[in-house]
């Protein structure tokens, strides 16, 4: 990595990055002097204009040199999944943690690069960043709505400079449906247990040079968990619209060109709670809520808009502009304290379960047998948080030979801009006789932040026959501030310059069996509330496995490292840094992670018109802090990763009927994490430090009425397994309840 007042580089990190350079190097030059190809010798995705798809061909083995999956259409039908979590499990590297059991808070981290939420994933819908504010605060306080989406794109490896900003761990693609051909429609209906309704539809279609999608999104459900003394609900209610209209030239145009734009608008509002239970009620009822959180609820909504422009300027020469806008506000209405105890951390449940001189009264203020003493009663904390982001970016496509040698240049330009805006007014009441009583309100200011950046990447994925290889380049230039209403200072200012390098590689054995390899460093912003002199988030990924394709079948395994050298941490109430710190970022020390990969799909056999499909998906995981914290109370050398489960995997097996029924299981395990880094600590009591392991059943099956009707049944966690996946922000949380519904498909 190269870094304004950069520390040296590793020997080894030396030796790649040279290597990389070697490769890019001619490359460029060539670039400059070698006349378009045409014929046999073209690159074939060059000048097709369509979706932005970060995962160019997935049939091939050869197209990605590293770890690369895709979800289709298809696969999301299967289990018809509304939560994020559901769905990603089946890809391997991906590790998944459930905070509210409805997906509201995403959860996402890809090979231990976080803990938090998703902050450390390039999160893109149709190749634009989706986060909230991606340089200023990527953790997922949004995430799209994966039930809409016709497929989703993992991709892990050097390739995933090509995207950023977050670049330490993976990116993930989310594509929209697509404009059809013709004129088509969709209905997606269902029904289910916890008074869940789900309406999906869409309709549109291509009239000549002109096409044109509607759809709509709405999902109501009342949750799995129950709110003492209340008849309010735990669950959320989701509304969401999208317009799509695109024009494209005419086939005797001398340029093809493609003009596509995108509307959305989209509202939710989720009674979600920070407060879980004590380990003691945990086990008594896994589905119980305190009524003294009752009247949390967050508010949430994005409207966003985007411009794309492709043209091809030859057979071999596309570029492709977008132009992005999204404005997405978070009002969150909280638990902060409880009878003078904040929540989180070693906050109220930490009191209780570890039996502390208040944690009798605290039980009893939990379980509404007793009354608020302290003045500050029960505090909720009002979390106005809004966010604008916006950009424009631009990618070059140049297909070329130099002699026998294909390449295809790939090299883009971003401008982005991310504003926050935050206020957090307190209301406090006084519980009596087990009911709120309103007491006081107290305002607080706004404060408001911004995030800049400017960055440009370049690759060559050159051709050399049997040998494939991608050389890439990144370059992140990022100024931060906080409190932009303040005189800019060292405490509310950062400047940043981050170089990133790559080489990835893979060589074909034989049509069936690839081998591949990489190398490339990692790089995440540290966001808005940075100082100056807070460095970004640095590692080095390594990953080298074998790619197997059969007729009826394929395998991936893959080994992979990451040497963190200055790993970071988003603090949050949801996820406090060591120390119970919950504010700002923190640089957390080295840590050292590995593991393996092993993604598999096959068709078992066949019997008549019945074939049997499988799909496992296996991670492995270990690692440990290398270098103590430069903070106090941080993390020290030797420590543990946190929420890392050791074993992850996901087992589909199907029937598949020529005669139109299908039928589905899938048979999912995590092992238990510790969920702070101290765990194996020497006379660290982990008793309520850990998550537990987790075996669940989900079932799906499906019955095609007509050619363009279809009936489904599904069950998710069919044996009702509850346990501990989650502590925070406050208290054991569990995983989703049993869930049963049954839905209608129609195509038109």
């Amino acid at each position: 990595m190269i870094r304004t007042n950069a520390r040296p580089a590793p020997r080894s990190a030396a030796l790649a990055l040279s290597c990389a350079l070697a490769c890019l190097a001619p490359v460029l030059a060539l670039a400059q002097q070698a006349a378009p190809a045409g014929g046999a010798d073209a690159t074939a995705p060059s000048a097709t204009l369509g979706e932005v798809r970060i995962v160019a061909r997935p049939e091939d083995p050869q197209s990605s040199p590293g770890s690369a999956y895709v979800l289709t259409e298809r696969e999301l039908a299967k289990f018809q999944a509304s939560n994020v979590h559901s769905i990603l499990r089946s890809v391997p590297g991906v590790y998944l943690r459930e905070e509210d059991g409805l997906g509201t808070f995403p959860r996402i981290g890809i090979r231990a690069s976080s803990s938090g939420r998703s902050d450390r994933v390039s999160i893109m819908e149709d190749g634009v960043p989706a986060a909230m504010a991606p340089y200023a605060n990527p953790s997922a306080y949004y995430f799209p709505t994966v039930g809409r989406m016709s497929s989703i794109e993992v991709l892990k490896g050097p390739e995933v400079l090509l995207y950023g900003p977050q670049t330490t761990s993976g990116a993930i693609n989310l594509l929209s449906t697509p404009i059809p051909a013709k004129p088509a429609g969709y209905l997606n209906l269902e029904l289910g247990s916890q008074d869940t309704r789900k309406l999906h539809g869409w309709a549109g279609g291509t009239y000549g040079q002109w096409g044109v999608l509607v759809e709509t999104w709405q999902r109501d459900t009342d949750g799995f968990q129950r709110i003492d003394r209340s008849n309010r609900t735990a669950g959320s209610d989701a509304s969401e619209y999208l317009v799509k209209l695109r024009w494209r030239s005419a086939p005797e145009a001398r340029h093809a060109q493609q003009v596509d734009l995108k509307l959305f608008d989209g509202d939710e509002t989720a009674d979600v709670s920070y407060l879980g239970l004590t380990d003691a009620d945990f086990r008594r009822n896994p589905d119980r809520r305190y009524g003294l959180s009752e009247l949390e609820r967050m508010n949430r909504g994005r409207k966003s808009a985007s411009l794309r422009h492709q043209i091809a300027l030859d057979a071999d020469t596309l570029v492709t502009t977008t132009a992005y806008w999204s404005d997405t506000y978070r009002h969150y209405t909280r638990l902060g304290q409880v009878n003078g105890v904040g929540i989180g951390g070693t906050g109220v449940t930490w009191a209780v379960n570890n039996g502390l001189a208040n944690g009798a009264l605290l039980q009893g203020i939990l379980d509404g047998t007793a009354d608020t003493t302290h003045a500050n009663g029960v505090r909720y904390n009002n979390n106005n948080q809004d966010f604008t982001s916006t950009g424009v970016q631009a990618e070059l496509l140049r297909g070329f030979s130099t002699g026998k040698v294909r390449h295809e240049l790939i090299a883009g330009v971003r401008a982005h801009r991310d504003e926050t805006r935050s206020a957090s007014p307190f209301t406090y009441y006084r519980q009596v006789n087990g009911s709120l009583v309103f007491d006081r309100f107290a305002d607080a200011s706004a404060t408001d932040g911004e995030a800049k950046a400017l960055s440009f990447w370049i690759g060559d994925r050159i051709d050399l026959g049997r040998l494939k290889l991608l050389p890439l380049l990144r370059h992140e230039r990022i100024e931060t501030r906080a409190n932009v209403a303040q005189p800019r200072t060292d405490g509310n200012s950062n400047r940043l310059n981050e170089t990133t390098l790559g080489l990835g590689a893979n060589y074909a054995l034989s049509d069936r069996w690839t081998l591949l390899a990489g190398v490339h460093q990692g790089f995440a912003p540290p966001g808005s509330s940075a100082s100056r002199g807070t460095r970004g988030e640095e590692s080095l990924n390594l990953e080298a496995g074998v790619r197997w394709r059969g007729e009826r079948g394929g395998f991936d395994a893959i080994a992979f490292h990451s040497d963190f050298s200055n790993a970071l941490r988003n603090c949050l109430v949801a996820n406090p840094c060591p120390g119970g710190v919950t504010e700002g970022t923190e640089q957390t020390g080295s840590k050292d992670v590995y593991g393996l990969e092993f993604g598999a799909f096959a068709e078992l056999g066949r019997m008549g018109s019945v074939s049997f499909p499988a799909r496992l998906a296996y991670t492995y995981t270990d690692g440990k802090y290398t270098r103590d914290s430069d903070v106090a109370n941080g993390v020290l050398k030797g420590d543990a990763l946190d929420y890392t489960p050791k074993h992850v995997a996901s087992l589909q097996l199907g029937a598949e009927s020529g005669a139109g029924w299908n039928a589905y299981a899938s048979f999912n395990y995590s092992d238990g994490a510790c969920v702070t880094t101290t765990c194996d600590r020497e006379g660290v009591d982990t008793r309520f430090l850990r998550t537990q392991s987790l075996f669940t059943v989900d079932l799906a099956a499906s019955l095609r009425v007509s050619p363009s009707l279809d009936l489904y049944a599904r069950v998710e966690n069919l044996f009702d397994e509850r346990r501990i996946t989650h502590r925070g922000a406050d208290g054991a949380r569990g995983n989703p309840a049993r869930y049963v519904g049954v839905g209608v498909r129609a195509r038109f």
